[in-house]
């Protein structure tokens, strides 16, 4: 067993990971402060949870940033299990004036991966300003996808039809979602729920085959047998057949929230925002966050903090949640060596002294200095080239 692995394994056993997971499955709706957490001790102790208790997890972030770095970490620790990022639909968080269509495909993309999972559990990372806005019901996502698959049979005609619908134009080659192009027995569609476009290629009325391409070199990069076309849900659907995200999750959804205080903030915050923003908005403007405006595609801040009281909440910082169970860590942030060695090798002798085990973990090799001391019989510490964050006290 490699040294991640052992760590997520004592993480997993942790008695007070294990008083966590033993509280929420006899209290559905629980909410637990987690206390004494520090650096990446939170994605630690996440990972621990899920790979205990597999489920659906909600991590909510104070901000983008925070929320990017969380899914960095989570995806060194699942190897084998994608950590999803939902953003926001803006090129700003919190300001409404231009749209950013990648984080709007990304939004769109997660929506019909949860539509269609079936896995244990999903893990979603995200903000206060991403739960904002709201999202296509599944039912409705589900009445407005166009599913092709290898093998069937693909009516072009009625393909066209269902593309200029949903506001995909048609052009000699796709480069951004909602273009789509046909030439001969070969259809490349751009859909807004996948990074990569899709080339269809037919037999008469037979799918032959389905890959993703790169648009740039139009070189193949998978072969897969079902795609499913996803329309912009900002553009093609009205307020009433949009929901919460929370709405989407299932009901024993697990968020982990960083700060309910600061997420209650933001989201009034951007309720505030919005309506000022709403009053500059033309009615002849036809753009796309105008669209979103239009349609006042938002969650109330009452709506988002009374759903949250219905799933159970993990949070990391104590707020106005009536908590069930208060459960602490020990963890000191890192002392800081400055590249000192010598500091380093006595904090970890120190560790060593008190009964704790170092873990080192690294994207590049230590010193040739610091392995000869460390490869010495008897060694405390056990050395990983594993991971981006800089050593750190585990307890």
């Amino acid at each position: 067993m490699n040294n991640k692995d052992r760590i997520l394994e004592l993480y997993r056993k942790d008695r007070r990971i294990e008083r966590l997971v033993s509280y929420l499955s006899h209290s559905p709706s629980a909410k637990i402060h987690l206390g004494g957490v520090v650096g990446a001790l939170e994605a630690f102790a996440i990972a621990g949870a899920y790979f205990q208790h597999p489920r659906f997890f909600l991590l909510v972030e104070e901000d983008k940033d925070a929320a990017a770095y969380l899914q960095n970490d989570l995806e060194g620790l699942f190897e084998k299990k994608s950590i999803h990022f939902f953003p926001d639909s803006f090129k700003r968080p919190g300001f409404f004036e231009e749209v950013n269509p990648t984080n709007v495909q990304m939004r769109t993309e997660l929506v019909n991966i949860l539509s269609q999972s079936k896995a244990a559990g999903e893990i979603i990372v995200t903000y206060p300003e991403a739960l904002f806005e709201k999202v296509l019901s599944p039912e409705v996502l589900q009445a407005n996808r166009l599913d092709i698959a290898a093998g069937e049979k693909l009516s072009v005609e009625d393909m066209i039809e269902f593309l200029l619908d949903f506001g995909f134009t048609r052009e000699d080659f796709v480069f951004e979602p909602g273009q789509f192009s046909i030439r001969g027995g070969i259809v490349d569609i751009f859909s807004y729920g996948n990074d990569f476009p899709y080339r269809i290629e037919l037999f008469d009325v037979e799918v032959e085959n389905i890959r993703t391409f790169n648009p740039l070199t139009q070189l193949s990069l998978a072969q897969i047998h079902r795609v499913s076309i996803i329309p912009n849900i900002n553009r093609s659907f009205k307020q009433e057949q949009k929901v919460s995200l929370l709405d989407v999750l299932p009901p024993e959804t697990l968020c982990w929230v960083k700060d309910p205080e600061i997420l209650l903030n933001k989201i009034q915050h951007c309720f505030e925002q919005a309506g000022e923003h709403s009053r500059t908005i033309s009615v002849l403007d036809e753009s796309e966050a105008a669209a979103i405006f239009k349609d006042q595609a938002f969650n109330l801040p009452r709506e988002i903090m009374g759903r949250l009281q219905e799933l159970p909440i993990v949070s990391f910082q104590p707020s106005f949640f009536q908590y069930n169970e208060n459960i602490v860590f020990q963890a000191k942030p890192q002392p800081s060596f400055n590249r000192n060695f010598d500091l380093l090798i006595s904090e970890l002798k120190s560790n060593q002294k008190q009964g704790i085990e170092n873990f080192i973990f690294s994207d590049s090799a230590p010193s040739g200095a610091f392995l000869r001391h460390f490869r010495r019989p008897g060694s405390p510490c056990q050395l990983s080239p594993y991971h981006t964050h800089h050593p750190r006290r585990v307890y």
